[in-house]
C-alpha cells in the first residue's frame, strides 16, 4: 500500500464501493471485500485460509473446500474491474487485487494509469508478440487455472438446495420468527425480580391472563427471553442464507401478526411451548403429530407413541420437530421447533448442510413434498450433537 494514501479516504471509498449496484446486493463480497481492506490497512499478509476462516466461518475446511476461496477471489476481480470501469472510473485511490495474490493494495488513479496504460493497436501487437516467447508452462497453468476455477464455481452454485428453493427465489420476504418468553413483573417489588408463565406468550394472552388472576398485580416487561438456540441458529441461517445473497427478517414470536405470516415465507426457531399465534399453523396438517407442552406424541395404526426428552450428567436427549408445509397465503413455512436448545440448534445445522439435506430427502417421494418430520438429537452440554430421524410424515 503507498504510504501516502490518506487511511479516511481510503475508508471513504470503500463505502462507495459496497454501495455501488455491482457490491450492495453481495452481501459476501462486500465482507471479503472489507476485511481484505482492513488487513491491508494494518499492512497484515492474508493467506487463503485466513481468508476462509473469516468468510465462511466453521463451514470452512482447508482441505474439503479447497478452490473456494480462489473463486470469490477470481470474482470479486472481475466485480472491481466493472465498478472502476463505470462508477468508479473517476475515482481518485484506486483498489487494486493482483492475479496470484490475496493482499490488496491502494493506488492512485494516475499511478494506476500509468502502471496499465490504454494501449492502440500498434502496441498491442508488439505486447502479443512479447507474449508469444512466454513459457509453454506458465500458459498450461494458466489454461488449467482457468478450468478449475470454472467448474469449481459451477459446482458450488449448482447444489440443490430442495426446501430453500422458494426461500432464496427473487422478490421473496422471509421473517425469522424467534421464539421469545414473555417477561412480567410486579411494579411494587424490588426491580430484578420477574416472573414467566407458560400461558403468557404475547400482549394479548397477558391481558386475558390479568383478568383471571387480578390479585397477582402483574405487569409487562419491556423486554423477552430468549434462549441460546436463538442466537446460535439465527447466526448458522444468516451465513447459508448469504450464500445466495437472500435476507432475513427477524420478528419476535409474542409479537407475531397475520399480516406478517400473509406476506411472505415464515421460518419458525425455538421452543412449541412459548408459541403464541404460531400455534394456530404449527402441526395444523398433521394426521399423526401432536405437539404437548413438554413432548410430542405419535398416533399410528390406534397405537400412541410418546416421545420424551431425558437428561444425564452434561447429556441431553431431546426431540425436535422439522416441519415444512404451504401456508394459506401460498407461502411456504418451515418450522425447527423444540423445547431445549440441542434440538433446534442441531436441526437447524442439519438443515443447512447441503449433504446431509440430500440424504434427508432421498427419503422423500419429491423434492417437491411437505413433511413432518421429528428427530432425535443427543448432545454434550448443547453441543457436539447427533441428529436422527425417528419418525416421518409426507404431507399430501
Amino acid at each position: 500500500m503507498s504510504n501516502h494514501l490518506n487511511t479516511d479516504k481510503i475508508k471513504e471509498y470503500l463505502q462507495k464501493i459496497c454501495s455501488s449496484p455491482e457490491f450492495v446486493k453481495s452481501t459476501r463480497y462486500t465482507q471479503l471485500l472489507k476485511f481484505l481492506t482492513e488487513q491491508a490497512l494494518k499492512n497484515i499478509h492474508v493467506k487463503e485460509q485466513t481468508i476462509g476462516m473469516d468468510l465462511f466461518k466453521k463451514n470452512y475446511n482447508p482441505i474439503k473446500d479447497d478452490g473456494k476461496v480462489r473463486v470469490y477471489m477470481f470474482n470479486l476481480r472481475k466485480k472491481l474491474k466493472t465498478y472502476y470501469s463505470e462508477i468508479g472510473k473517476e475515482d481518485t485511490i484506486v483498489f487494486v487485487l493482483k492475479k496470484g495474490s490475496y493482499d490488496i493494495e491502494f493506488t492512485d488513479q494516475k499511478t494506476n494509469l500509468e502502471q496499465n496504460p490504454k494501449t492502440d493497436k500498434k502496441t498491442s501487437v508488439i505486447q502479443q508478440k512479447r507474449n508469444f516467447y512466454k513459457p509453454l508452462s506458465f500458459a498450461l497453468a494458466s489454461v488449467l487455472a482457468f478450468i478449475f476455477i470454472a467448474l469449481a464455481y459451477q459446482l458450488f452454485n449448482t447444489k440443490e438446495i430442495y426446501c430453500w428453493e422458494p426461500f432464496v427465489a427473487k422478490n421473496t420476504t422471509n421473517t425469522v420468527v424467534l421464539a421469545d418468553q414473555v417477561i412480567m413483573n410486579k411494579p411494587k417489588e424490588p426491580n430484578g425480580k420477574l416472573y414467566t408463565n407458560f400461558e403468557v406468550n404475547s400482549a394479548t394472552d397477558f391481558i386475558n391472563f390479568n383478568k383471571k388472576h387480578p390479585e397477582d398485580s402483574l405487569a409487562l416487561s419491556n423486554y423477552t427471553f430468549f434462549t441460546k438456540a436463538i442466537p446460535y441458529s439465527l447466526i448458522g441461517l444468516t451465513q447459508f442464507f448469504s450464500e445466495y445473497n437472500t435476507s432475513l427478517t427477524p420478528q419476535n414470536e409474542s409479537e407475531l401478526k397475520y399480516d406478517v405470516v400473509k406476506r411472505g415465507n415464515i421460518i419458525y426457531l425455538g421452543q412449541p411451548k412459548t408459541m403464541s399465534l404460531s400455534k394456530e399453523i404449527f402441526l395444523k396438517n398433521s394426521n399423526i403429530f401432536e405437539c404437548n407442552p413438554n413432548y410430542f406424541t405419535s398416533s399410528k395404526n390406534g397405537k400412541l407413541t410418546t416421545y420424551k426428552p431425558k437428561y444425564g450428567d452434561n447429556i441431553r436427549m431431546e426431540y425436535a420437530m422439522v416441519s415444512y408445509f404451504q401456508l394459506n397465503s401460498g407461502h411456504k413455512a418451515l418450522y425447527f421447533a423444540s423445547n431445549h436448545d440441542i434440538g433446534v440448534m442441531a436441526t437447524v445445522a442439519h438443515f443447512t448442510n447441503l449433504d446431509l439435506l440430500e440424504k434427508f430427502y432421498k427419503k422423500l417421494p419429491s423434492k417437491d413434498s411437505y413433511f413432518n418430520a421429528l428427530f432425535k438429537v443427543e448432545g454434550l452440554n448443547r453441543l457436539d450433537t447427533n441428529c436422527e430421524l425417528v419418525e416421518l410424515e409426507i404431507i399430501e
